[in-house]
Parts: C-alpha cells; structure tokens; sequence
C-alpha cells in the first residue's frame, strides 16, 4: 500500500522545528512578524524573501548605534549563522552586503570599536576556514601562450640545450589558506570580510535581488567616486540657475564660494574611501560579475552594477593599482559590450559576403 509520506519529509520538518523558535526570537527585537511567515511550509525561506523585515533589518544596521557588543540584533545574527539550518544560514548571508557596507565605512572614520559587527565576521570567517581546511583556493588559467609541439618535447636552443616545456595551464591563487582568527586587526580586515563575500557569492543565486542592489550601491560609496561626481554637477547646475538669475551679483565671490564647496566635498569623498586590498577587491568584483552578466529580469541590478565597477575602475586608476586596472577594465568593457544592441545583417549585406567567398575559393581552387 502506498502512503503520501516520503524519506525527506520528516527532515524537513524536523528543519522546520529547529528554525521557528530562532525565528521566533528575531520578533523579540523586531516586533511581531507577519502570519504570512509564521504559516509557511518553510519559514526560513520566506524569512529570506521578505521584504518588509528586510527593510527593517537594514534599517536596525544603519543605526548609529548599531555594531556593539550589545546589539541584539549582532547577537541573533551571530546565533542564528552558528544555528547550522542552512536555510537560515542564507538568511544571515544576505545581509553581508549590508554588514560590510555599514562596517568598513564606519572603521574608515571612526576609531571605536564595532565588536558585535566582528562577531559576526569571524562566524563567516570560521565557517568558511572549517569548508576550505588548510588549502589555499587555486584556479587552473589555459596557457593559450603555449609554444605549439613544446609541450610534447623540449625544443634544443641554438646551444644543444633543451628548453622547458611549456604547462598545458597556469595555476592561480585566488585566495590563500586561512589561518584561524579570534580577533579582527586592522591588518587582516580586509581578508576577513573578503572571505565573507566568498561565502556570499557561493550562494549568490539564491540571493534576492535587493541584497545585491544594496551591494553595488556600497562599491559606489567605498570607491569615493559617485558623491564627488554628483556633488560638481550638482553645485555647477546651481552656479549656472544663480548665474542668470541674479546676473547683478559679484561673479567672483560665488566662484570663490563654489570652490570652497567642492573643496568641500572632495575632502569628505577622501574620507569615503575604503582601503581595498586586493583580496577584498577581487571577491568584490565575482560580485559585481554576477550582478552585471548573471541572469537577472532585474534592469536596475545592471545598472547600478555597470555603475559600481565603473567607479571601482575610477578608483583603481587614482590608486595606481595595476591588478585593479585590469580587472575592473575587463569588467566594464564586458558591460559595455552588454548595453551595445548587437546589429542586425542585412539580407543584401549577407549575399554579398557569400559572393566574395565563393570568388575566393573559386581563385585558390584554380591554382
């Protein structure tokens, strides 16, 4: 006789019973939550995707007093990822973006000390230690510079010597064995929130697409560049609205009062600016990567994707960074290759084409 019960079903409800009560205890510091969530077959996943207590989760994190050692809301973070239910895991890791965005500016101009905020870190951190074990994170690069037949035997030089042969593929560090870390220095923080974002795009599919908007949004603050950009335009509309309609005024006293604005404002991008380390750069740029090439209906993620890697690129070229420039180069012009329409042949256009090839071929056969 056949029952409607499966092998999966009882671990999913044992799932299910794990999750509610932590569930629960995020209403202690957000209120009540919604009956949509509590009377769903998986509350962790629509924990995941709902965007009213994510609204109001990000909202708790940019606080001004939000990153001590006795934020609740660190605490249930922290406790929650230790929870081991993968479902609230991916809870936790979309708001990495968020943790990151607020933490890393907040270390840039502040000296205090954001202990609930690095809790949370090195969870991500350890997790992601315990998944690599003591091997670093190596990608195999195709030698598409190869010499032809000198992987087959070594080629004599002129000496009777033989050359090395050249490797079929070249190895790669994408990131080194992790050590453990009990505390976050300002040496290793950017490797510490790097391997935070690994952990984020591993799961990056399973993202929402706020989470990644909020992402790109932060690479546009940490670059330095948007605020400034906007900043000029800005006072440069307002000089001109000014300029004609109060054309009596001293034009001298308002240039010396709009240089002192932009001087203003180029020292507070100054201060924006977040130390980017390679490591951190890199796994910033997977990011955007996906963000910008990945599948997505989402018109705005592009955009505001293609926008972040252009202000990072900006950033990479005032830092002299020649790893950056590179990277970040080959990221933009990928996105620019997206937003060209791709043209379309024209009949004739194709005819033509098949008769100079039909003429070549006829002139090489004739030979």
């Amino acid at each position: 006789m056949f029952t409607d019960e499966s092998p999966n079903k009882p671990s999913l409800q044992h799932t299910v019973s794990r999750a509610q009560p932590v569930i629960d205890s995020l209403s202690l510091i957000l209120g009540p939550i919604a009956d949509s969530n509590e009377h769903s077959d998986n509350p962790a996943m629509s924990l995941l995707h709902n965007q009213t207590i994510s609204r109001d989760i990000m909202c708790r994190l940019r606080l001004a007093t939000s990153g001590s050692g006795t934020d609740d809301l660190c605490h249930w973070l922290y406790d929650t990822f230790q929870s081991n239910i993968a479902d609230l895991q991916l809870v936790v890791i979309s708001y990495i973006p968020m943790l990151a965005g607020v933490y890393l500016s907040r270390c840039n101009s502040s000296k205090e000390t954001f202990s609930g905020f690095e809790a949370v870190f090195l969870a991500l951190y350890s997790h992601e230690m315990v998944i690599r074990g003591a091997e670093a994170c190596i990608i195999r690069i195709p030698n598409n510079i190869r010499i032809p037949g000198a992987s087959e035997s070594g080629k004599a030089n002129s000496k009777g010597k033989a050359t090395a042969a050249e490797p079929d593929s070249i190895e790669a560090i994408v990131s080194p064995a992790l050590e453990p870390c009990n505390t976050v220095r300002a040496t290793k923080r950017g490797l510490i929130v790097s391997v935070a974002f690994d952990l984020y795009y591993n799961d990056i599919s399973l993202m929402p697409v706020c989470s990644k908007i909020e992402f790109c949004e932060f690479c546009i603050i940490w670059a330095g560049q948007d605020e400034l950009a906007g900043a000029e335009r800005l006072d440069e509309e307002e000089y001109n609205v000014q300029e004609e309609e109060e054309e009596e005024e001293n034009v001298e006293e308002k240039e010396e009062e709009l240089d002192k604005k932009k001087e203003h404002k180029q020292k507070n991008n100054r201060c924006n600016q977040v130390p980017l380390p390679w490591e951190l750069f890199q796994s910033v740029l997977r990011i955007l990567g996906h963000c910008l090439l990945g599948p997505t209906n989402s018109k705005e993620l592009k955009e505001k994707a293609l926008k972040a890697a252009k202000c990072l690129h900006a950033r990479a070229l005032r830092d002299f960074d020649s790893k950056a420039m590179l990277a970040s180069r080959s990221l933009v012009r990928l996105g620019d290759m997206i937003e060209e329409p791709v043209p379309e042949l024209q009949p004739s256009e194709i005819t033509a084409d098949l008769s100079e090839l039909e003429a070549l071929r006829a002139s090489i056969f004739s030979r």
